[in-house]
């Protein structure tokens, strides 16, 4: 399972939206309270005898990545210092959809922070008879599974059940990407703020393992093969593009979709054997293809090279990258993306 399965983190505030139906206001209210009402302090658990050896242990580490963290200028201070056992695998299920011909967004509108590309529910049930009304209107879905989201500050973070059992380099790099969300976000931009979030987290990561040389060479690998999925996914989406956009008759469309969907899992398949060793993380993840789930690689991947630029540009600065990624922050989405999609990596980046 991938990253953007298990963590479709950030931008993830569901609760306050005029134009939610009130059964989905209700339920959004009742999962997130249920999980702040049933917070306690990490110290308190820790000083349990009842608490497991391994919990302890998950609790210690996420203790230290929190004061790592604080090195890096993220936001620690009331964050993740409580823990939840949310007695469920996913802390949310979220639901993307588009047209079946077509890899534009159905989005949906939220008080305070735009309108974004999927919905979000609290329980598997009503996502999964969300994705069917969906689906019913002829639409490609892409239902996925979350383990951690960010509240962007509106409420204080939790550690909780769903990704406590993560090994220490992961439970860093999502601490960092789910913090780095309350440094910077973008009204309505997901790729924007996914991208830098996942910027900062690779970064944070590669300081919190200095000095580590194994933990490093296996980050090394798993980001490797990180690139390598999203290049190969991010290229048979082009051709979908290209598809889509043509004049060709909507029958040819469906032809030439299945067959690109067909050569895509050939592809995977062979890169898997040849490369990866039979690696066979994201196997899942191709079982069963669409628009939408194409698109959810797009949203964390779009942005992350001129971001980057960026972050050089600054000497590895986080701070100053921070505020310069604040200011592209107020920028109209359309400008945002203009600047970013022309960053050049031998130019000073200009901002308006």
């Amino acid at each position: 399972m991938t990253r953007w399965q298990k963590c479709l983190s950030g931008s993830v505030l569901f609760w306050l939206s005029g134009c939610q139906s009130l059964h989905y206001y209700g339920h959004s209210i009742k999962g997130q309270w249920q999980i702040i009402s049933q917070r306690q302090a990490i110290p308190k658990v820790m000083a349990n005898p009842q608490t497991s050896p391994k919990l302890l242990n998950q609790l210690q580490t996420i203790q230290n990545i929190r004061l790592f963290a604080a090195s890096l200028g993220l936001p620690t201070k009331g964050q993740y210092d409580t823990y939840v056992d949310i007695h469920r695998p996913y802390a949310m299920w979220s639901v993307a959809a588009t047209p079946e011909l077509s890899l534009v967004t159905k989005t949906w509108c939220y008080w305070g922070v735009g309108c974004l590309g999927y919905r979000g529910f609290f329980e598997q049930t009503l996502a999964e008879s969300f994705e069917q009304q969906l689906k019913q209107e002829g639409l490609d879905t892409y239902l996925s599974r979350v383990t951690a989201y960010s509240t962007l500050g509106w409420f204080r973070d939790s550690v909780l059940s769903s990704f406590i059992n993560k090994s220490e380099n992961e439970l860093a790099e999502l601490l960092f990407h789910e913090l780095a969300h309350q440094v910077v976000y973008a009204k309505g931009d997901a790729v924007f703020n996914e991208s830098f979030a996942d910027v900062v987290a690779e970064e944070g990561l590669r300081r919190y393992l200095v000095g580590r040389a194994d933990g490093f060479q296996q980050i090394v690998t798993r980001k490797k093969r990180q690139q390598q999925f999203a290049q190969l996914v991010l290229d048979y989406r082009q051709q979908l593009h290209q598809v889509y956009r043509s004049k060709m008759a909507e029958s040819d469309k469906r032809a030439q979709k299945k067959s690109l969907f067909l050569a895509l899992n050939q592809s995977y398949q062979q890169l898997k054997d040849e490369q990866w060793q039979g690696y066979k993380a994201y196997d899942a993840w191709f079982a069963e293809l669409s628009n939408a789930k194409l698109n959810s690689v797009s949203v964390y991947n779009e942005l992350m090279p001129a971001l980057n630029v960026i972050l050089k540009a600054h000497n590895d600065d986080l701070p100053t990258f921070y505020n310069t990624c604040k200011r592209l922050a107020k920028l109209s989405k359309s400008e945002r993306h203009r600047i970013l999609n022309n960053t050049n990596p031998d130019l000073p980046l200009s901002l308006p």
